[in-house]
């Protein structure tokens, strides 16, 4: 009995053991380049603005071949073969085994070249030759980028519509997309970075021309210190002085006491304050920190701090709000902010009506009100 027990207890481990899934066995990028014959080989990850690492190198043989194999396999990603001056990319998910490469040298910068057991890779090389011979129009790359698995969203974004302000809030999706799915991935940090730097150039960029005397305020919708958002247009009604500031800014400290004076004489009349601070951390500024946890704790000094003003200062209105992202604040992006302190009167209509009132603050709120 102990025999027949033995023996179905085995047969059902083996039967489990032939269910599993098999081991990775690591990847493998190999192929045939034609008119490569006897050429320096090189295998690049490809990072976010040209910063490229060479991970594998070697030589093709008299035909053109070449092999890298990695036996711990390859983080998802975008990836070269490049040969001399001319290169072959592919995108590349972590279970991608064995991946093939097959087309001619002078082809390659067309990205007319084959590609067999990437998935990722196909999809992008297909979207790429649509829009070359014009099967498929610019907005509709634009929704594939944007829809598409973020690496090949990532690929497609860099290769036709590159890192310029006007493609910001593509790259911002992307970026967003990557982060959900790729959360580790140094690739996704790297790249959400510059898609923020991009971001907030588009925003530099068009507050020449929308901040001015006149034009409507731009909308500005940021948490305050409870986590709730508050929104500009919401004090539409009402002439709003819109203030840009920040705890450690000596200047905006001496400035506060005039603003709350004239707040206190007005407020009932219709005067309202809007005060956006620039606490918290940079991109820079995280570098710093080599843990999530320091980051974090770095962050939330800063917002205290930030409260701590408000008291001290007695800045009595409501409307407080930071992304605590210091000068990368996309609302000082917006409005151009470069130095502070820096403040916009905005009208009962919502219009920017002066800028940098501050010695005259008092006139010009009577004057709107």
């Amino acid at each position: 009995m102990n025999y027949i027990k033995s023996t179905l207890l085995l047969l059902v481990v083996l039967a489990f053991a032939s269910c599993k899934q098999p081991q990775l066995t690591g990847t493998t990028i190999s192929g045939t380049i034609n008119n490569a014959a006897n050429m320096g080989a090189f295998f690049d990850k490809m990072g976010v603005d040209s910063a490229n690492e060479v991970i594998a190198s070697g030589n093709t043989d008299a035909s053109g071949n070449f092999s890298f194999n990695f036996p711990e396999g390859v983080e998802p990603g975008l990836y070269r073969v490049r040969l001399g001056i001319q290169n072959a990319e592919v995108v590349l998910e972590a279970t991608d085994t064995d991946v093939k490469i097959t087309g001619d040298l002078e082809n390659l910068k067309k990205l007319d070249y084959k590609v067999t057991g990437s998935q990722l890779t196909e999809n992008y090389l297909s979207t790429v030759s649509q829009y070359l011979d014009k099967t498929l129009d610019t907005d509709a790359v634009i929704k594939i980028t944007r829809e598409a698995n973020p690496l090949v969203g990532y690929a497609l974004g860099s290769k036709l519509f590159r890192f310029r302000p006007e493609y910001a809030s593509l790259h911002m999706q992307v970026s967003k997309n990557m982060n959900e799915q790729y959360p580790a991935l140094p690739l996704s940090a790297d790249y959400k970075g510059a898609a923020r730097d991009l971001q907030n150039k588009y925003l530099q960029s068009q507050a020449s021309g929308n901040v001015r005397v006149g034009a409507p305020a731009p909308e500005i919708d940021l948490p305050g210190l409870d986590g709730k958002n508050r929104k500009l247009s919401d004090l539409k009604g009402s002439v709003v002085l819109l203030g840009f500031w920040a705890s450690w800014c000596g200047p905006c400290r001496k400035a506060n006491p005039h603003v709350v004076d004239v707040y206190k004489k007005y407020n009932k009349k219709g005067f309202d304050v809007f005060s956006v601070s620039l606490d918290g951390l940079d991109a820079r500024t995280k570098k710093r920190y080599d843990t999530e946890e320091k980051i974090a704790d770095a962050l939330k000094k800063t917002e205290v701090k930030w409260e701590e003003a408000i008291k001290k200062d007695n800045l009595m209105w409501d409307n407080h709000v930071s992304d605590l992202k210091k000068w990368e604040s996309q609302a000082a992006a917006l409005y151009g902010v470069r130095s502070i302190p820096k403040t916009f009167l905005i009208d009962k209509e919502g219009n920017i009506a002066a800028i940098n009132p501050k010695s005259n603050l008092e006139d010009q709120v009577k004057k709107f009100l």
